[in-house]
């Protein structure tokens, strides 16, 4: 009888007491991103871009590749630019670090769940 008694009053003690976990994703209220996050990969300022192929030299899991630039892209010195195929991506932050010219960083957006492998390209 004495331990029905404590499990009572334990379910009356988290009755009571503030919701420990969100109910993500439908909402997303209370969901704290630590700062200095590895998310997304993004273009910072993409006109800085020489193509000079660093991020793609440094990138251990193959992630990065080198295109040629279209017409509507931005344009470089060696005429290539970076892609990213985020289904390789490890968010190491390798290609941010070594990237002479400041162009790439990795963003807090950590919501990366694509239906295609196409999709998990970044142009």
């Amino acid at each position: 009888m004495t331990r029905l008694g404590k499990m009572e009053r334990e379910l009356l003690k988290s009755a009571r007491s503030k919701q420990a976990t969100v109910i993500y994703p439908f909402t997303k209220e209370g969901l704290n991103v630590p700062d200095g996050l590895r998310g997304r990969w993004v273009y910072k300022v993409p006109e800085n871009c020489t193509g000079c192929k660093i991020c793609d030299r440094v990138c251990p899991s193959n992630a990065i590749e080198m295109i040629e630039c279209r017409p509507e892209d931005f344009e470089t010195k060696t005429g290539f630019r970076p892609i990213c195929h985020f289904d390789r991506c490890l968010l190491c932050g390798q290609c941010v670090e070594s990237c002479p010219r400041d162009v790439l960083e990795l963003s807090a957006e950590f919501e990366m769940a694509y239906l295609s492998r196409d999709d998990m390209v970044i142009y």
